[in-house]
Protein backbone atom coordinates (compact mmCIF):
# COMPACT_ATOMS: atom_id res chain seq x y z
CA UNK A 1 0.00 0.00 0.00
CA UNK A 2 2.78 2.37 0.88
CA UNK A 3 4.82 1.48 -2.24
CA UNK A 4 1.82 2.10 -4.51
CA UNK A 5 1.27 5.53 -2.98
CA UNK A 6 4.91 6.50 -3.53
CA UNK A 7 4.82 5.47 -7.18
CA UNK A 8 1.68 7.54 -7.74
CA UNK A 9 3.38 10.55 -6.10
CA UNK A 10 6.44 10.27 -8.31
CA UNK A 11 4.34 9.96 -11.42
CA UNK A 12 2.50 13.14 -10.60
CA UNK A 13 5.78 15.04 -10.05
CA UNK A 14 7.23 13.77 -13.32
CA UNK A 15 4.10 14.78 -15.14
CA UNK A 16 4.24 18.27 -13.66
CA UNK A 17 7.91 18.63 -14.68
CA UNK A 18 7.18 17.52 -18.23
CA UNK A 19 4.37 20.05 -18.48
CA UNK A 20 6.69 22.85 -17.23
CA UNK A 21 9.53 21.90 -19.61
CA UNK A 22 7.11 21.72 -22.52
CA UNK A 23 5.78 25.17 -21.65
CA UNK A 24 9.27 26.69 -21.49
CA UNK A 25 10.40 25.13 -24.76
CA UNK A 26 7.20 26.17 -26.43
CA UNK A 27 7.62 29.71 -25.17
CA UNK A 28 11.18 29.92 -26.47
CA UNK A 29 10.18 28.62 -29.89
CA UNK A 30 7.26 31.00 -29.99
CA UNK A 31 9.54 33.94 -28.96
CA UNK A 32 12.12 33.05 -31.59
CA UNK A 33 9.57 33.04 -34.38
CA UNK A 34 7.99 36.23 -33.10
CA UNK A 35 11.17 38.33 -32.36
CA UNK A 36 12.72 37.48 -35.73
CA UNK A 37 10.40 40.03 -37.31
CA UNK A 38 11.82 42.80 -35.07
CA UNK A 39 15.62 42.14 -34.82
CA UNK A 40 18.13 42.87 -37.66
CA UNK A 41 21.72 41.58 -37.66
CA UNK A 42 24.24 44.45 -38.51
CA UNK A 43 25.13 44.53 -42.18
CA UNK A 44 28.60 46.16 -41.54
CA UNK A 45 31.33 45.40 -39.07
CA UNK A 46 31.29 47.63 -36.01
CA UNK A 47 34.40 47.73 -33.81
CA UNK A 48 34.33 48.84 -30.20
CA UNK A 49 37.02 50.06 -27.81
CA UNK A 50 36.33 48.26 -24.58
CA UNK A 51 39.19 49.63 -22.48
CA UNK A 52 41.99 52.23 -22.42
CA UNK A 53 44.76 51.76 -19.89
CA UNK A 54 47.21 54.57 -19.13
CA UNK A 55 49.64 53.96 -16.28
CA UNK A 56 50.87 57.28 -14.78
CA UNK A 57 53.97 55.45 -13.54
CA UNK A 58 54.88 54.37 -17.08
CA UNK A 59 53.78 56.52 -20.02
CA UNK A 60 56.21 55.12 -22.55
CA UNK A 61 53.05 53.63 -24.07
CA UNK A 62 49.35 53.05 -23.40
CA UNK A 63 47.12 50.06 -24.09
CA UNK A 64 43.73 49.78 -25.73
CA UNK A 65 41.39 46.78 -26.06
CA UNK A 66 39.45 46.55 -29.33
CA UNK A 67 36.50 44.17 -29.81
CA UNK A 68 35.00 42.92 -33.05
CA UNK A 69 31.57 41.76 -31.76
CA UNK A 70 30.44 38.22 -32.53
CA UNK A 71 27.40 39.55 -34.35
CA UNK A 72 29.68 41.39 -36.85
CA UNK A 73 29.08 40.02 -40.34
CA UNK A 74 32.83 39.81 -41.16
CA UNK A 75 36.32 40.06 -39.76
CA UNK A 76 37.84 43.56 -39.57
CA UNK A 77 41.24 45.04 -40.40
CA UNK A 78 42.44 47.94 -38.23
CA UNK A 79 44.20 50.47 -40.48
CA UNK A 80 44.74 53.48 -38.23
CA UNK A 81 44.70 54.61 -34.61
CA UNK A 82 44.66 58.30 -33.70
CA UNK A 83 44.33 60.58 -30.69
CA UNK A 84 42.63 63.93 -30.39
CA UNK A 85 41.99 66.30 -27.54
CA UNK A 86 38.38 66.11 -26.49
CA UNK A 87 37.74 69.72 -27.40
CA UNK A 88 40.20 69.76 -30.32
CA UNK A 89 39.89 69.05 -34.01
CA UNK A 90 43.42 67.88 -34.80
CA UNK A 91 44.16 64.18 -35.08
CA UNK A 92 47.51 62.83 -33.89
CA UNK A 93 48.22 59.55 -35.66
CA UNK A 94 49.68 56.68 -33.69
CA UNK A 95 52.64 55.61 -35.85
CA UNK A 96 54.15 52.83 -33.76
CA UNK A 97 52.17 50.03 -32.12
CA UNK A 98 52.53 46.48 -30.97
CA UNK A 99 51.33 44.47 -32.72
CA UNK A 100 51.97 46.66 -35.75
CA UNK A 101 49.07 48.11 -37.73
CA UNK A 102 51.32 49.41 -40.50
CA UNK A 103 50.07 46.82 -42.98
CA UNK A 104 46.69 46.44 -41.32
CA UNK A 105 45.85 44.38 -38.22
CA UNK A 106 43.18 41.72 -38.71
CA UNK A 107 40.68 41.09 -35.91
CA UNK A 108 38.24 38.23 -36.32
CA UNK A 109 34.59 38.59 -35.42
CA UNK A 110 34.00 37.75 -31.83
CA UNK A 111 37.67 38.46 -31.04
CA UNK A 112 39.13 41.10 -28.71
CA UNK A 113 42.71 42.27 -29.14
CA UNK A 114 45.03 44.38 -26.98
CA UNK A 115 47.18 46.98 -28.78
CA UNK A 116 50.12 48.86 -27.24
CA UNK A 117 50.49 52.41 -28.63
CA UNK A 118 54.04 53.79 -28.44
CA UNK A 119 54.72 56.75 -30.78
CA UNK A 120 52.58 59.59 -32.12
CA UNK A 121 53.06 61.88 -35.14
CA UNK A 122 53.16 65.64 -34.52
CA UNK A 123 52.24 68.46 -36.89
CA UNK A 124 55.68 68.57 -38.52
CA UNK A 125 55.56 64.85 -39.34
CA UNK A 126 58.09 64.00 -36.63
CA UNK A 127 57.18 61.27 -34.20
CA UNK A 128 57.16 61.68 -30.44
CA UNK A 129 56.69 59.19 -27.66
CA UNK A 130 53.42 58.95 -25.83
CA UNK A 131 55.27 60.30 -22.79
CA UNK A 132 56.11 63.48 -24.72
CA UNK A 133 52.47 63.82 -25.76
CA UNK A 134 51.31 63.50 -22.15
CA UNK A 135 53.87 66.14 -21.10
CA UNK A 136 52.40 68.54 -23.66
CA UNK A 137 48.81 68.07 -22.50
CA UNK A 138 48.89 67.09 -18.81
CA UNK A 139 45.49 66.31 -17.28
CA UNK A 140 43.64 66.77 -20.59
CA UNK A 141 40.78 64.60 -21.76
CA UNK A 142 41.47 62.78 -25.01
CA UNK A 143 39.58 60.67 -27.49
CA UNK A 144 41.13 57.53 -28.90
CA UNK A 145 39.95 56.65 -32.41
CA UNK A 146 40.29 53.25 -34.10
CA UNK A 147 39.71 53.10 -37.85
CA UNK A 148 39.01 50.07 -40.02
CA UNK A 149 37.94 49.64 -43.63
CA UNK A 150 34.15 49.42 -44.15
CA UNK A 151 33.57 50.23 -40.50
CA UNK A 152 32.67 53.28 -38.53
CA UNK A 153 35.46 54.55 -36.26
CA UNK A 154 35.45 53.31 -32.71
CA UNK A 155 35.92 56.08 -30.15
CA UNK A 156 36.50 56.19 -26.43
CA UNK A 157 37.36 58.94 -23.97
CA UNK A 158 40.32 58.82 -21.57
CA UNK A 159 42.07 61.15 -19.15
CA UNK A 160 45.80 61.87 -19.48
CA UNK A 161 47.86 61.80 -16.29
CA UNK A 162 48.25 65.21 -14.69
CA UNK A 163 52.03 65.39 -14.38
CA UNK A 164 53.75 68.78 -14.63
CA UNK A 165 57.41 69.70 -14.39
CA UNK A 166 58.55 73.32 -14.21
CA UNK A 167 61.96 74.02 -15.79
CA UNK A 168 64.03 77.07 -14.79
CA UNK A 169 67.36 77.60 -16.59
CA UNK A 170 70.07 79.99 -15.40
CA UNK A 171 72.70 80.97 -17.97
CA UNK A 172 74.50 83.99 -16.49
CA UNK A 173 76.88 85.55 -19.01
CA UNK A 174 78.25 87.91 -16.37
CA UNK A 175 79.47 85.01 -14.23
CA UNK A 176 80.65 82.18 -16.48
CA UNK A 177 80.16 80.66 -19.92
CA UNK A 178 81.24 77.26 -18.62
CA UNK A 179 78.69 76.92 -15.84
CA UNK A 180 74.91 76.90 -15.83
CA UNK A 181 72.12 75.71 -13.55
CA UNK A 182 68.83 73.98 -14.33
CA UNK A 183 66.19 73.77 -11.60
CA UNK A 184 63.35 71.24 -11.95
CA UNK A 185 60.17 71.47 -9.87
CA UNK A 186 57.60 68.68 -9.72
CA UNK A 187 54.23 70.39 -9.46
CA UNK A 188 52.06 69.83 -6.35
CA UNK A 189 49.29 68.72 -8.75
CA UNK A 190 51.42 65.96 -10.28
CA UNK A 191 50.06 62.46 -9.82
CA UNK A 192 53.45 60.78 -9.44
CA UNK A 193 56.98 61.34 -8.25
CA UNK A 194 59.44 61.78 -11.13
CA UNK A 195 62.84 60.18 -11.56
CA UNK A 196 65.20 62.22 -13.76
CA UNK A 197 67.32 60.03 -16.03
CA UNK A 198 68.62 62.61 -18.52
CA UNK A 199 68.79 66.36 -19.13
CA UNK A 200 69.80 67.38 -22.66
CA UNK A 201 70.74 71.10 -22.98
CA UNK A 202 70.50 71.26 -26.78
CA UNK A 203 73.86 70.59 -28.40
CA UNK A 204 75.82 71.89 -25.41
CA UNK A 205 78.28 69.28 -24.21
CA UNK A 206 79.12 69.08 -20.52
CA UNK A 207 81.70 67.19 -18.50
CA UNK A 208 80.24 67.27 -15.03
CA UNK A 209 76.83 67.77 -13.46
CA UNK A 210 75.75 67.69 -9.82
CA UNK A 211 73.79 65.72 -8.86
CA UNK A 212 74.84 63.35 -11.63
CA UNK A 213 71.67 61.77 -13.03
CA UNK A 214 73.75 59.79 -15.53
CA UNK A 215 75.06 57.40 -12.89
CA UNK A 216 72.27 57.74 -10.33
CA UNK A 217 68.81 58.85 -11.52
CA UNK A 218 67.47 61.62 -9.32
CA UNK A 219 63.96 61.41 -7.87
CA UNK A 220 61.90 64.58 -7.47
CA UNK A 221 58.87 64.11 -5.26
CA UNK A 222 55.66 65.98 -5.84
CA UNK A 223 55.87 69.61 -4.72
CA UNK A 224 59.68 69.55 -4.51
CA UNK A 225 62.64 70.85 -6.55
CA UNK A 226 66.20 69.91 -7.45
CA UNK A 227 68.90 72.15 -8.87
CA UNK A 228 71.36 70.60 -11.32
CA UNK A 229 74.71 72.37 -11.68
CA UNK A 230 76.45 71.84 -15.04
CA UNK A 231 80.03 72.42 -16.16
CA UNK A 232 79.99 72.89 -19.93
CA UNK A 233 80.72 75.68 -22.39
CA UNK A 234 77.65 77.48 -23.76
CA UNK A 235 79.46 80.45 -25.29
CA UNK A 236 78.14 81.26 -28.77
CA UNK A 237 74.65 79.88 -28.18
CA UNK A 238 71.66 82.19 -28.51
CA UNK A 239 68.87 79.67 -27.94
CA UNK A 240 68.59 75.99 -27.10
CA UNK A 241 65.84 73.40 -26.73
CA UNK A 242 66.13 71.86 -23.28
CA UNK A 243 64.90 68.25 -22.92
CA UNK A 244 64.24 66.47 -19.61
CA UNK A 245 63.73 62.68 -19.61
CA UNK A 246 62.24 60.67 -16.75
CA UNK A 247 62.23 57.01 -15.81
CA UNK A 248 58.43 57.10 -15.99
CA UNK A 249 58.62 57.95 -19.71
CA UNK A 250 57.70 61.63 -19.49
CA UNK A 251 59.77 63.93 -21.70
CA UNK A 252 59.54 67.67 -21.05
CA UNK A 253 60.81 70.45 -23.33
CA UNK A 254 61.60 74.14 -22.91
CA UNK A 255 63.01 76.76 -25.29
CA UNK A 256 65.70 78.74 -23.47
CA UNK A 257 67.02 82.15 -24.59
CA UNK A 258 70.56 82.98 -23.53
CA UNK A 259 72.30 86.31 -23.34
CA UNK A 260 75.12 86.36 -25.86
CA UNK A 261 78.49 88.04 -25.57
CA UNK A 262 80.69 88.70 -28.60
CA UNK A 263 84.21 89.92 -28.02
CA UNK A 264 87.08 89.96 -30.50
CA UNK A 265 90.69 90.95 -30.95
CA UNK A 266 90.10 94.06 -33.00
CA UNK A 267 93.71 94.91 -33.71
CA UNK A 268 97.25 93.74 -32.97
CA UNK A 269 100.01 96.28 -33.59
CA UNK A 270 103.73 95.60 -33.77
CA UNK A 271 105.25 99.06 -34.26
CA UNK A 272 108.68 98.90 -35.88
CA UNK A 273 109.64 101.98 -33.87
CA UNK A 274 109.05 100.12 -30.59
CA UNK A 275 110.40 96.59 -30.87
CA UNK A 276 110.27 96.02 -27.11
CA UNK A 277 106.48 96.13 -26.90
CA UNK A 278 103.25 95.53 -28.81
CA UNK A 279 99.61 96.58 -28.55
CA UNK A 280 96.40 94.53 -28.54
CA UNK A 281 92.94 96.09 -28.88
CA UNK A 282 89.95 94.10 -27.59
CA UNK A 283 86.37 94.98 -28.55
CA UNK A 284 83.13 93.95 -26.82
CA UNK A 285 80.32 94.15 -29.41
CA UNK A 286 77.31 96.41 -28.88
CA UNK A 287 74.98 93.39 -29.09
CA UNK A 288 76.62 91.77 -26.07
CA UNK A 289 74.23 91.31 -23.17
CA UNK A 290 76.76 92.13 -20.47
CA UNK A 291 80.20 93.45 -19.72
CA UNK A 292 83.21 91.12 -19.73
CA UNK A 293 86.50 91.14 -17.87
CA UNK A 294 89.75 90.62 -19.77
CA UNK A 295 91.92 88.26 -17.72
CA UNK A 296 94.94 87.67 -19.95
CA UNK A 297 96.25 87.84 -23.50
CA UNK A 298 97.97 84.83 -25.00
CA UNK A 299 100.40 84.84 -27.93
CA UNK A 300 101.21 81.58 -29.69
CA UNK A 301 104.38 81.64 -31.79
CA UNK A 302 105.02 79.56 -34.89
CA UNK A 303 107.05 76.97 -32.92
CA UNK A 304 104.19 76.45 -30.47
CA UNK A 305 105.62 78.59 -27.68
CA UNK A 306 102.85 80.34 -25.79
CA UNK A 307 103.40 83.70 -24.10
CA UNK A 308 100.90 84.90 -21.51
CA UNK A 309 100.37 88.51 -20.47
CA UNK A 310 98.27 89.31 -17.41
CA UNK A 311 95.53 91.93 -17.72
CA UNK A 312 94.23 91.79 -14.15
CA UNK A 313 90.49 91.84 -14.68
CA UNK A 314 89.83 94.88 -16.84
CA UNK A 315 86.10 95.38 -17.40
CA UNK A 316 84.89 95.92 -20.94
CA UNK A 317 81.31 97.14 -21.33
CA UNK A 318 79.26 96.44 -24.47
CA UNK A 319 80.31 98.55 -27.49
CA UNK A 320 83.64 99.55 -25.97
CA UNK A 321 87.28 98.87 -26.82
CA UNK A 322 90.39 98.66 -24.70
CA UNK A 323 93.98 98.84 -25.89
CA UNK A 324 96.57 96.89 -23.92
CA UNK A 325 100.32 97.43 -24.17
CA UNK A 326 102.63 94.54 -23.28
CA UNK A 327 106.40 94.36 -22.94
CA UNK A 328 108.02 91.81 -25.24
CA UNK A 329 111.21 92.21 -27.25
CA UNK A 330 110.17 90.84 -30.62
CA UNK A 331 113.08 92.40 -32.54
CA UNK A 332 114.49 89.00 -33.58
CA UNK A 333 111.06 87.41 -34.21
CA UNK A 334 110.46 89.01 -37.60
CA UNK A 335 108.11 88.25 -40.47
CA UNK A 336 106.47 85.43 -38.52
CA UNK A 337 102.95 84.60 -37.41
CA UNK A 338 101.69 85.39 -33.93
CA UNK A 339 98.26 84.03 -32.94
CA UNK A 340 96.74 86.33 -30.33
CA UNK A 341 93.88 85.20 -28.06
CA UNK A 342 92.07 87.13 -25.32
CA UNK A 343 90.90 85.20 -22.25
CA UNK A 344 88.10 86.40 -19.99
CA UNK A 345 87.15 85.75 -16.37
CA UNK A 346 83.76 84.60 -17.68
CA UNK A 347 85.48 81.40 -18.87
CA UNK A 348 85.61 81.98 -22.61
CA UNK A 349 88.13 83.27 -25.09
CA UNK A 350 88.18 84.94 -28.47
CA UNK A 351 89.11 83.16 -31.65
CA UNK A 352 92.75 83.54 -32.58
CA UNK A 353 93.84 86.67 -34.41
CA UNK A 354 96.79 85.80 -36.66
CA UNK A 355 99.18 88.72 -37.14
CA UNK A 356 102.55 88.82 -38.89
CA UNK A 357 105.36 90.71 -37.19
CA UNK A 358 107.22 93.32 -39.28
CA UNK A 359 109.73 91.89 -41.80
CA UNK A 360 113.44 91.67 -40.91
CA UNK A 361 114.23 94.42 -43.42
CA UNK A 362 112.08 97.55 -43.55
CA UNK A 363 112.69 100.08 -46.32
CA UNK A 364 110.61 103.25 -46.55
CA UNK A 365 110.37 106.26 -48.86
CA UNK A 366 111.08 109.66 -47.37
CA UNK A 367 109.71 112.92 -48.78
CA UNK A 368 107.48 111.01 -51.21
CA UNK A 369 105.72 114.20 -52.34
CA UNK A 370 108.95 115.48 -53.89
CA UNK A 371 110.05 112.26 -55.59
CA UNK A 372 108.55 113.55 -58.84
CA UNK A 373 108.96 117.30 -59.27
CA UNK A 374 107.32 119.51 -61.87
CA UNK A 375 110.57 121.44 -62.02
CA UNK A 376 112.39 118.38 -63.42
CA UNK A 377 110.30 116.18 -65.66
CA UNK A 378 113.31 114.20 -66.93
CA UNK A 379 114.27 112.65 -63.59
CA UNK A 380 112.95 111.47 -60.30
CA UNK A 381 114.70 111.49 -56.93
CA UNK A 382 113.77 108.77 -54.47
CA UNK A 383 115.05 108.86 -50.89
CA UNK A 384 115.07 105.45 -49.20
CA UNK A 385 115.41 104.78 -45.48
CA UNK A 386 116.60 101.47 -44.06
CA UNK A 387 114.60 101.54 -40.85
CA UNK A 388 116.49 101.46 -37.57
CA UNK A 389 114.70 98.23 -36.60
CA UNK A 390 116.03 96.37 -39.66
CA UNK A 391 118.22 93.46 -38.65
CA UNK A 392 121.00 94.19 -41.14
CA UNK A 393 122.24 96.50 -43.87
CA UNK A 394 120.61 96.26 -47.26
CA UNK A 395 122.02 96.78 -50.74
CA UNK A 396 119.71 98.48 -53.26
CA UNK A 397 120.53 96.83 -56.59
CA UNK A 398 118.03 98.37 -59.01
CA UNK A 399 114.83 100.39 -59.33
CA UNK A 400 112.15 99.59 -61.92
CA UNK A 401 108.97 101.25 -63.14
CA UNK A 402 105.95 98.99 -63.01
CA UNK A 403 103.96 98.69 -66.30
CA UNK A 404 107.03 99.59 -68.37
CA UNK A 405 110.42 97.98 -69.01
CA UNK A 406 112.33 100.92 -67.55
CA UNK A 407 114.95 99.68 -65.07
CA UNK A 408 117.66 101.72 -63.36
CA UNK A 409 120.74 99.94 -61.95
CA UNK A 410 122.01 101.38 -58.68
CA UNK A 411 125.64 101.84 -57.72
CA UNK A 412 126.65 102.12 -54.09
CA UNK A 413 123.24 101.11 -52.85
CA UNK A 414 124.26 99.88 -49.39
CA UNK A 415 122.15 101.41 -46.60
CA UNK A 416 122.78 100.51 -42.97
CA UNK A 417 119.93 100.33 -40.42
CA UNK A 418 118.82 103.82 -39.46
CA UNK A 419 120.44 105.43 -42.52
CA UNK A 420 118.95 106.94 -45.69
CA UNK A 421 120.16 107.46 -49.23
CA UNK A 422 118.80 109.34 -52.25
CA UNK A 423 118.91 107.87 -55.75
CA UNK A 424 118.47 110.03 -58.87
CA UNK A 425 117.18 108.22 -61.96
CA UNK A 426 116.81 109.61 -65.49
CA UNK A 427 113.21 109.02 -66.53
CA UNK A 428 110.82 111.17 -68.57
CA UNK A 429 107.81 110.54 -66.42
CA UNK A 430 105.55 112.80 -68.52
CA UNK A 431 105.51 110.05 -71.17
CA UNK A 432 104.28 107.60 -68.54
CA UNK A 433 101.67 110.16 -67.48
CA UNK A 434 100.32 110.44 -71.02
CA UNK A 435 100.20 106.64 -71.53
CA UNK A 436 99.15 105.27 -68.15
CA UNK A 437 97.78 108.14 -66.10
CA UNK A 438 98.90 109.62 -62.82
CA UNK A 439 99.32 106.42 -60.76
CA UNK A 440 102.90 105.14 -60.93
CA UNK A 441 104.60 102.38 -58.90
CA UNK A 442 108.34 102.06 -58.41
CA UNK A 443 109.74 98.62 -57.56
CA UNK A 444 112.92 98.66 -55.47
CA UNK A 445 115.10 95.52 -55.55
CA UNK A 446 117.40 94.89 -52.60
CA UNK A 447 119.64 92.21 -51.07
CA UNK A 448 120.42 91.79 -47.38
CA UNK A 449 124.16 92.13 -46.78
CA UNK A 450 124.60 89.18 -44.39
CA UNK A 451 121.87 86.68 -45.23
CA UNK A 452 121.84 87.59 -48.96
CA UNK A 453 118.05 87.36 -48.78
CA UNK A 454 116.45 89.18 -51.71
CA UNK A 455 113.64 91.67 -51.15
CA UNK A 456 111.37 93.81 -53.31
CA UNK A 457 109.57 96.91 -52.11
CA UNK A 458 106.74 98.60 -54.02
CA UNK A 459 106.10 102.30 -53.59
CA UNK A 460 103.14 104.03 -55.26
CA UNK A 461 103.00 107.66 -56.27
CA UNK A 462 100.51 110.07 -57.83
CA UNK A 463 102.34 112.04 -60.48
CA UNK A 464 102.02 115.82 -60.11
CA UNK A 465 100.34 117.75 -62.91
CA UNK A 466 100.17 121.24 -61.46
CA UNK A 467 101.26 123.33 -58.52
CA UNK A 468 98.64 125.55 -56.94
CA UNK A 469 99.37 128.35 -54.48
CA UNK A 470 97.38 130.92 -52.52
CA UNK A 471 99.66 133.91 -52.79
CA UNK A 472 97.59 136.70 -51.23
CA UNK A 473 94.92 136.78 -48.50
CA UNK A 474 93.50 140.15 -47.48
CA UNK A 475 90.62 141.13 -45.23
CA UNK A 476 88.75 143.95 -46.98
CA UNK A 477 85.46 145.83 -46.81
CA UNK A 478 83.55 146.91 -49.90
CA UNK A 479 80.35 148.90 -49.56
CA UNK A 480 79.96 147.86 -45.94
CA UNK A 481 80.36 144.12 -46.75
CA UNK A 482 83.41 142.32 -45.43
CA UNK A 483 85.33 139.88 -47.67
CA UNK A 484 88.35 137.67 -47.80
CA UNK A 485 90.33 138.64 -50.88
CA UNK A 486 92.18 135.58 -52.23
CA UNK A 487 94.72 135.33 -55.02
CA UNK A 488 95.19 131.77 -56.34
CA UNK A 489 98.07 131.06 -58.73
CA UNK A 490 98.84 128.09 -60.99
CA UNK A 491 102.62 127.66 -61.30
CA UNK A 492 104.36 128.31 -64.60
CA UNK A 493 105.79 124.78 -64.71
CA UNK A 494 102.39 123.15 -64.21
CA UNK A 495 101.15 120.91 -67.04
CA UNK A 496 97.39 121.35 -66.59
CA UNK A 497 95.01 124.24 -66.32
CA UNK A 498 93.04 123.97 -63.08
CA UNK A 499 89.35 124.57 -62.38
CA UNK A 500 88.51 125.83 -58.89
CA UNK A 501 85.47 124.14 -57.37
CA UNK A 502 85.36 125.12 -53.71
CA UNK A 503 86.85 127.42 -51.07
CA UNK A 504 86.79 126.16 -47.46
CA UNK A 505 87.44 128.47 -44.50
CA UNK A 506 88.15 126.92 -41.09
CA UNK A 507 88.06 129.31 -38.13
CA UNK A 508 89.76 128.52 -34.85
CA UNK A 509 87.24 127.24 -32.23
CA UNK A 510 84.41 127.31 -34.78
CA UNK A 511 82.72 123.90 -34.96
CA UNK A 512 81.73 123.84 -38.63
CA UNK A 513 83.81 125.13 -41.56
CA UNK A 514 82.48 127.71 -43.99
CA UNK A 515 82.24 126.45 -47.57
CA UNK A 516 81.89 128.46 -50.77
CA UNK A 517 80.97 126.30 -53.75
CA UNK A 518 81.99 127.96 -57.00
CA UNK A 519 79.96 127.71 -60.23
CA UNK A 520 80.82 124.53 -62.10
CA UNK A 521 83.73 124.95 -64.56
CA UNK A 522 83.48 128.71 -64.12
CA UNK A 523 86.77 129.64 -62.45
CA UNK A 524 89.78 128.33 -64.41
CA UNK A 525 93.38 129.08 -63.53
CA UNK A 526 95.64 128.63 -66.56
CA UNK A 527 99.22 127.42 -66.38
CA UNK A 528 101.27 130.38 -65.10
CA UNK A 529 98.09 132.37 -64.49
CA UNK A 530 96.22 133.52 -61.39
CA UNK A 531 92.72 134.49 -60.31
CA UNK A 532 91.29 136.70 -57.58
CA UNK A 533 88.31 135.62 -55.49
CA UNK A 534 86.13 137.59 -53.10
CA UNK A 535 84.49 135.46 -50.40
CA UNK A 536 81.92 137.15 -48.15
CA UNK A 537 83.28 136.70 -44.64
CA UNK A 538 82.71 138.75 -41.49
CA UNK A 539 86.36 138.62 -40.49
CA UNK A 540 85.97 141.33 -37.84
CA UNK A 541 84.15 138.82 -35.59
CA UNK A 542 87.26 136.65 -35.56
CA UNK A 543 90.02 139.16 -34.82
CA UNK A 544 92.99 137.44 -33.22
CA UNK A 545 91.89 133.96 -34.32
CA UNK A 546 93.68 131.55 -36.62
CA UNK A 547 92.11 131.06 -40.07
CA UNK A 548 92.87 128.27 -42.56
CA UNK A 549 91.80 128.82 -46.17
CA UNK A 550 91.79 125.86 -48.58
CA UNK A 551 91.30 126.05 -52.34
CA UNK A 552 90.06 122.83 -54.02
CA UNK A 553 89.99 122.01 -57.74
CA UNK A 554 88.02 119.63 -59.95
CA UNK A 555 91.32 117.82 -60.56
CA UNK A 556 91.43 116.77 -56.87
CA UNK A 557 94.17 119.20 -56.00
CA UNK A 558 94.07 121.47 -53.01
CA UNK A 559 96.25 124.04 -51.32
CA UNK A 560 95.91 125.64 -47.88
CA UNK A 561 97.22 128.72 -46.15
CA UNK A 562 96.90 129.60 -42.45
CA UNK A 563 97.09 133.11 -41.00
CA UNK A 564 95.85 135.15 -38.04
CA UNK A 565 93.31 137.93 -38.50
CA UNK A 566 94.65 141.17 -37.13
Amino acid sequence: MSLSANIKGLSKIALILLIIVSAVIGGIISYAFTIAHYIRIPEKTTLAITNIYINPENVESFNISVLNPSYSPTDATISKIAISLKDGVQLYDVVETYPSIKNGLKIQKGESINITCIKIKENNNTSITFGEFVSLFPGEKILVHVFAADSAAANMEALLPNVRLEIAAEFNSRISFKKFNITLTNSPQSEVNLTITDIVPGSITFDNVHPDFRSNPVMISRNSSRCFQFNGSWHGYRQIKLDVHTKQGYIFHKEVEMGIVRAVIKDVCFNENQTNQFNVTVYNYAESSSAVNVKKIGCILENGTELMFDCGSVELSPNTTKEFTFSWNWREYRGKNVTVVAYFTQDFETSGNVTVTPPPIIVKVLDAANTFSLKDKEHFNITLLNHASSLEAVNITKIAVEKTEDTFPVADGVISPGEKKTFKCAFNWTLFLNSYGRNLTLVVYATANQTLQEYTFNFSFILPVAELNVTVVNCITIGGTKYLNLTVKNSGYSMWNLTLSKIVIVVQDLAAPLEYVLPQKHVTVSVGGETVLLCPFDWQKYLGKSITVTAITDEFMEVSITFTIT
